[in-house]
């Protein structure tokens, strides 16, 4: 016959079973009983001796600023001066001007060549000056002056 022993203990309910061959019982449960009852009497002359203590409110610590690093002035850029009467010509006056003064019209492609601009910014320009009311659309592709009224 196999032996087979084995002790479990509850501690919630403070239960003990043990299994095993009569003397094994015997030699065990008495060194359990006597553990189990003097741990209980440990843990109440420990509660007994305790007060409980207020813990102190936890103080967050206060972080020191990091030292800011002093930055170098900023030296003071020259404007160059305008000089009076003199407009700068922008690439909308350039082809807003250039439109309005075809007599009959003047295409993308044209003012691709007189202007050496790429026609997406060509297309980009004259759709804002129609929009601004600067110039008309006379046919696809075509563009002339606003007519005087």
């Amino acid at each position: 016959m196999k032996n087979n022993f084995r002790i479990r203990f509850n501690p919630g309910t403070k239960e003990i079973e043990i299994e095993g061959t009569e003397e094994f019982v015997k030699t065990y449960f008495g060194k359990l009983q006597a553990m189990i009852s003097g741990a209980a009497k440990e843990k109440a002359a420990i509660k007994n001796e305790r007060k409980p203590v207020k813990a102190a409110p936890v103080k967050a610590d206060k972080k020191k600023p990091k030292a800011v690093k002093a930055r170098p002035q900023k030296k003071a850029m020259k404007v160059a001066k305008k000089k009076p009467g003199i407009k700068r010509v922008t690439k909308i006056d350039m082809i807003v001007g250039l439109i309005q003064g075809s007599t009959e019209g003047i295409s993308t492609a044209e003012l691709k060549e007189k202007t050496g601009l790429a026609e997406s910014q060509i297309w980009n320009i004259v759709n804002r000056a129609a929009k601004a009311g600067k110039i008309r659309k006379m046919k696809r592709g075509i563009y002339g002056a606003v007519a005087a009224s």
